[in-house]
């Protein structure tokens, strides 16, 4: 559920990298024929492509890698998380753009594998399998749809507060609608004569005696009216409600 999740201290981005649906190019990609063991085991992330390769022509400084990924399919769509480099000052810079979704998507270079894609009808290839080479932070995708998940985090900061107090405040009323409805039907109930008690007025003390020593007896339906008593439904709410914004915002006691 979370698009950011804390792990360890360190922020974690999700994103959406590819599906099987066409992308600008007219491609049409496999979501099950990827290949990214090699990935994951190099798992380099850069910025709008930029492998440092034309800093070697020109002589500029080449562009490192601002960070790190991890890929892996769900569902219909290859998804990768990544975790920006917090000692480089560019890296910074991108992810700070990425929290204000300033930034918002990626895109994968990767490379077709032979024998496995054929042109399709609108002049671009279709794919069932390719090997991930990596993938980059960029302004503008090659997929419309490799864009940062979605987010609780992205959120204002009172919205779980908002629906909390909510919940809690419909748990009052029906608490209280509820108690309500329990004491009209108990001055129902005390306004008409009862049989039973006129049977206990014409009782011997005898049996009088035998009630008292039976009232004296704990009842267990006494013993689970107290221990109803005791539950306070806007108290469990509210821990619920933190114990659901812990688990949604990735902590973990």
């Amino acid at each position: 559920m979370s698009a950011v999740e804390s792990i360890g201290g360190r922020r974690v981005f999700k994103f959406k990298a590819s599906d099987g649906d066409f992308d600008r190019y007219s491609d049409r990609l496999n979501v099950k024929g990827w290949r990214v063991d090699g990935y994951n085991a190099n798992g380099v992330v850069l910025y709008n492509h930029d492998d440092g390769a034309s800093a070697a022509m020109t002589g500029a400084e080449p562009q490192l890698p601002i960070g790190k990924g991890r890929v892996y399919v769900e569902g219909d769509a290859l998804m990768v998380d990544i975790e920006f480099d917090d000692e480089d000052e560019f890296a910074k810079k991108v992810e700070r753009k990425v929290s204000k979704g300033i930034l918002n998507a990626v895109s994968v270079r990767y490379l077709m594998l032979p024998g496995q894609y054929r042109q399709n009808e609108r002049g671009g290839y279709d794919c069932d399998a390719q090997e991930l080479l990596e993938v980059s932070v960029v302004t503008i995708p090659g997929n419309s749809r490799a864009v940062r998940s979605k987010s609780l985090d992205e959120a204002p900061d009172d919205l779980v507060e908002r629906i909390a107090t909510r919940v809690v405040d419909l748990l009052d009323a029906r608490a209280e609608a509820k108690s309500t409805d329990e004491e009209d039907v108990e001055d129902e109930q005390k306004s008409e004569p009862d049989e039973e008690d006129v049977e206990d007025e014409a009782k011997s003390t005898n049996e009088e005696d035998v009630e008292d020593e039976q009232k004296s007896e704990p009842d267990e339906d006494d013993e689970d009216d107290d221990e109803t008593k005791g539950f306070n439904a806007a108290d469990a709410a509210k821990s619920f409600v933190e114990a659901f914004k812990g688990y949604i915002r990735g902590v973990k006691e």
